[in-house]
C-alpha cells in the first residue's frame, strides 16, 4: 500500500478545536484516562492477576513434582501471584496432559513434565492430544547426565546380568509406566544385554520404596530421586545411562563404560501451556522461570541431583521437542513398546 492511499488528516487537538467544543473535548479525554486508570475498565488486566495452577503428571515426592515445587515457588514471589502445584498422576502423565491441552490458553493452567509427555504419543494408541501442535513450549527446565539404576540384591551390573541369565524373565524392574523413560531404559538394558526381564508398573512413590524393600530387584530412576536413596545407603547404584558420571555419584560407572557402548539416555522436565498462549504472556512466565533456575536453592536442587539447567528459550524448546517426538517414535517401534 503507498503512502498516499493512507494518507489522512492529521487527528484534531485540543487547541484545534472550536471555542464551544474544547470543553468538551476535555471531558472527554478526562473520562477516558479515568476510565483507562481502574481495574477491568479500558484495558486489560495484566498477567497474572490470580492464582495460577501447575499440574504435575506423578505423585508428590518424586523428581517431577520436587523440581516443579521448587519452580512454583520463586515464580509465584516473581510474579506477584502464587503459582499452586497440582498433582494428576495416571497413564504416565497422559491425564495431566489431557488437562493442560483443554484448559483455555490464558497462562493460567500449565503443565511441568518430561520426555514421558513425547513418549506416550511416540507409542500405539490415541491420545486426546498432539504433544507439540497443542501446547506451547514455555520453559525447558533441565536436563540429566541419565539415570541411574539402583538395587538392593546386586551390588554390579555384572552380577545382575548373570543373574537375568542364569534365570530368565524371573528378575522384576520397576517403572513409572509403559513408555516412561523408565521403562524404556529397561527394555533398551534388556535388549543391550540379550537378557529377559519383567517390567512392573506403577502409578505411586512406592516404587522407590518397594526397590528398598525387595518387593522389586530393580529400577532405573532418576537421580533427582537416587541420589538421596544412595548417600543414604538404602540402594545401591549399579551404573547410570549418560554419556559421563554425573557429578552426584562419581563412583557409579555409565553403562558406556561397562561395555554397552550405544547406551544413552538422559530426562529433561519442563513447562507447558495450552495452545495459543500470547506471546506476551510466555515470555513473562519464561523470564520468571529463568529467574527461578537462577536462584541459590533452585540451583543446588539441579546440582545435587546431577541435573544441569536449561538455555532454550520457547522457540528453541519447540524445536527440542519436535525433534525428540521423531526420535521417541522410532525407539519406541525398535523396542516394540507400545500402549497395552
Amino acid at each position: 500500500m503507498s503512502d498516499t492511499s493512507s494518507r489522512r488528516p492529521p487527528p484534531a487537538t485540543l487547541r484545534d478545536a472550536p471555542p464551544l467544543h474544547r470543553r468538551t473535548v476535555l471531558a472527554g479525554a478526562l473520562g477516558a484516562a479515568f476510565a483507562a486508570a481502574l481495574p477491568g475498565q479500558g484495558r486489560a488486566a495484566a498477567f497474572p492477576d490470580r492464582p495460577m495452577r501447575l499440574v504435575c503428571p506423578f505423585p508428590p515426592g518424586v523428581a517431577t513434582d520436587v523440581l516443579a515445587r521448587a519452580y512454583a515457588r520463586y515464580v509465584g514471589e516473581e510474579l506477584g501471584q502464587p503459582m499452586v502445584v497440582e498433582n494428576r498422576p495416571g497413564a504416565n502423565g497422559v491425564l495431566a496432559s489431557t488437562v493442560v491441552a483443554k484448559a483455555p490458553a490464558d497462562g493460567y493452567t500449565l503443565l511441568f513434565t518430561t520426555g514421558s509427555h513425547v513418549a506416550n504419543a511416540a507409542m500405539a494408541g490415541t491420545l486426546q492430544y498432539r504433544p507439540v501442535d497443542d501446547f506451547t513450549a514455555v520453559f525447558l527446565a533441565a536436563q540429566s547426565n541419565g539415570l541411574a539404576r539402583i538395587s538392593t540384591k546386586f551390588s554390579t551390573v555384572a552380577e545382575m546380568v548373570a543373574a537375568a541369565q542364569a534365570a530368565p524373565g524371573k528378575l522384576t524392574y520397576a517403572t513409572s509406566g509403559v513408555g516412561n523413560v523408565t521403562h524404556v531404559a529397561g527394555a533398551m538394558f534388556e535388549k543391550a544385554a540379550g537378557i529377559d526381564l519383567t517390567d512392573v508398573p506403577y502409578n505411586s512413590p512406592t516404587l522407590s520404596t518397594d526397590v528398598m524393600g525387595g518387593q522389586v530387584d530393580m529400577t532405573f530412576i532418576s537421580t533427582v530421586t537416587a541420589v538421596p536413596l544412595v548417600k543414604t545407603g538404602k540402594v545401591k547404584a549399579l551404573a547410570t545411562t549418560g554419556t559421563k558420571r554425573p557429578p552426584s555419584l562419581p563412583d557409579v560407572p555409565t553403562l558406556q563404560e561397562l561395555g554397552y557402548k550405544d547406551f544413552d539416555i538422559n530426562g529433561y522436565f519442563g513447562m507447558l501451556a495450552p495452545a495459543g498462549l500470547s506471546p506476551e504472556v510466555t515470555t513473562t512466565l519464561y523470564r520468571a522461570l529463568n529467574k527461578a533456575g537462577e536462584t541459590k536453592d533452585v540451583r543446588d536442587l539441579l546440582a545435587e541431583s546431577s541435573l544441569y539447567p536449561s538455555t532454550l528459550d520457547p522457540k528453541a524448546f519447540d524445536a527440542f521437542l519436535r525433534k525428540d517426538l521423531a526420535y521417541q517414535t522410532q525407539l519406541m517401534r525398535d523396542l516394540g513398546i507400545k500402549v497395552q
